[in-house]
């Protein structure tokens, strides 16, 4: 019996240079669905004063730089199926590692990976 592999990966993962300041954290994770989140905790996200993490989902072209063509969505099925309407803050990593692998595991339809 043939196991299935998710051919889905983790194309790359960026820290924003300008965001690492005074203890901003801000990090942005692509995958191979055409879809990405961008994870952040600064005084300007939704629990960052208490330590806690904000997620929004991107999306970018397939073939193309994702962190030159990502942006962030709204109103997609994605969203409605993660429960976000633009960002989802207040976050523990835990709670931030399950909606990357749900991003991840995301079926869009389109893929992009290496046999």
């Amino acid at each position: 019996m043939k196991t299935k592999v998710n051919p889905l990966k983790l194309i790359e993962t960026r820290f924003e240079a300008d965001n690492m300041k005074e203890g901003r954290y801000v990090k942005r994770y692509f995958f191979a669905n055409g879809l990405g989140a961008s994870v952040a905790c600064h005084s300007g996200t939704y629990g960052g004063d208490s330590g806690c993490f904000e997620v929004a989902v991107l999306q970018y072209p397939i073939g193309t730089t994702a962190e030159n063509t990502c942006e962030i969505i709204y109103d997609q099925p994605i969203n409605e199926h993660l429960g976000i309407v633009d960002v989802a803050g207040w976050l523990d990593f835990f709670e931030v590692a399950d909606i990357l692998q749900k991003i991840r595991n995301y079926n869009t339809g389109e893929y992009s990976y290496d046999k």
